[in-house]
């Protein structure tokens, strides 16, 4: 395996990853995307399920890693170094536990793997709105995404994120939540037509 330790930060388990395990429990044979895989788990949960696996990210250091982890145990796993989704197709589920520590531009993290995975930008919505623009395009029919959000996050941005994407007919509804000290983790499913 390779040694990172002279890389970049590489996004460690933590809570809310595995509040979004669940989620990656995917069914043999399906499409599934993981956005952001940081340390991977949730990627390597999917392909050992049997799911044809995608995994983005923008740390080659996590991407190299979960590369040689998925040969290793000869996964149907693909990891993709790339902004988001963004040249990917579509998928059956999609996760997604975006960076979501609000930051302000004066005051970014040092380590560039730490500032990807958690700088959120000033509201701590920056990716996690970029997430739910771009979900639908990458969702097959009857498909669905989960994300992770945070009440570290700005409220009213998240009010206004959720309200955008279900006003174009799509639903948004929390189907998991975890109270830690100081804050509170939710995952939203994101379906794109309300009556899914």
């Amino acid at each position: 395996m390779t040694d990172d330790r002279a890389g970049p930060a590489i996004y460690p388990i933590r809570e809310d990853t595995m509040l979004l395990r669940p989620w990656a429990e995917a069914a043999p044979g399906s499409w599934f995307l993981e956005i952001g895989t940081g340390n991977g788990l949730l990627a390597l949960t999917a392909a050992r399920r049997g799911a044809r696996t995608v995994a983005t990210d923008l740390n080659p250091a996590a991407l190299r890693r979960l590369a040689a982890r998925a040969r290793a145990e000869r996964l149907p796993l693909v990891a993709v170094r790339t902004d988001l989704a963004a040249g990917l197709g579509r998928f059956d589920r999609i996760v997604a536990n975006p960076p979501y520590l609000p930051t302000p531009p004066e005051s970014p993290d040092p380590d560039w793997g730490d500032r990807l995975a958690l700088d959120g930008g000033p509201d701590g919505c920056r990716v996690t709105a970029r997430i739910v623009e771009c979900l639908n395009e990458h969702l097959r029919p009857g498909g669905r995404g989960y994300l992770l959000v945070s009440s570290v996050q700005a409220a009213d941005r998240l009010d206004q994120i959720r309200e955008r994407y279900c006003a174009q007919g799509a639903r948004i509804r929390p189907v998991a939540e975890r109270r830690l000290e100081g804050e509170r983790l939710w995952v939203w499913e994101l379906s794109p037509s309300a009556e899914a």
